[in-house]
């Protein structure tokens, strides 16, 4: 007797050992499972969450950029039309203050005001002063002029406005101003006066054009 009830006490013992083993790792197994579901469920609510931050920052980049580059194009078109509206203003001073000098050097030697050596006044001019009035220059003498503008030796060619000069690069000695096809106006000497002549008797070493 006293076997037998050793016996199915360890039956007994091993019996329930069994079930609490089970038991425990039904239950371990029941944690994990729910760890792990709820660490999916926290990584999901997390991606869910930051998906559409991402969006949201993407979409403010893009149209931050958008709006920048168009900025920027509005800057470069108006720049240029700034540049142009600039260069065709200053592309079109030296024409008029070319045509000015023309017309008022003419207006000189029509209206009989003498030559007189040294003279830059409606009371007489020299071949220099009347290339400072009419241009409006500081510059005086013909050695101060030369340096005005980039010598060009065409001279037949020179256009009208062109100051026309007679001697050489660094010191000439008359100037007068081009009206185009080969004549000029100058105070020529105390001889000629004031009025317009033609290169073909007397043909220019070089001329400028003012800028």
């Amino acid at each position: 007797m006293t076997f037998i009830k050793t016996t199915t006490t360890k039956i007994l013992v091993t019996t329930l050992g069994a079930a609490a083993l089970f038991l425990t790792g039904t239950t371990t197994a029941s944690a994990h499972m729910t760890t792990t579901n709820s660490a999916n469920t926290a990584q999901t609510t997390q991606v869910s969450t930051q998906a559409p931050a991402a969006t949201t920052t993407t979409s403010s980049t893009g149209t931050a950029t958008a709006q920048n580059t168009s900025y920027q194009h509005t800057n470069t078109a108006n720049q240029a039309t700034a540049t142009n509206t600039a260069t065709s203003a200053t592309t079109s001073t030296p024409a008029a203050s070319s045509n000015s000098a023309v017309a008022k050097a003419l207006a000189v030697a029509n209206s009989g005001v003498p030559y007189v050596y040294g003279g830059s006044s409606l009371s007489g001019f020299d071949c220099s002063g009347l290339v400072q009035y009419a241009f409006g220059l500081s510059a005086r003498t013909t050695y101060q002029q030369t340096n005005l503008g980039t010598h060009h030796y065409d001279v037949a060619n020179a256009p009208a406005g062109a100051i026309l000069f007679w001697g050489s690069d660094s010191a000439p000695y008359h100037d007068g101003i081009s009206l185009g096809n080969g004549q000029y106006v100058a105070a020529q000497n105390e001889s000629d006066g004031i009025g317009v002549f033609s290169q073909t008797y007397w043909p220019a070493s070089y001329y400028i054009v003012v800028n």
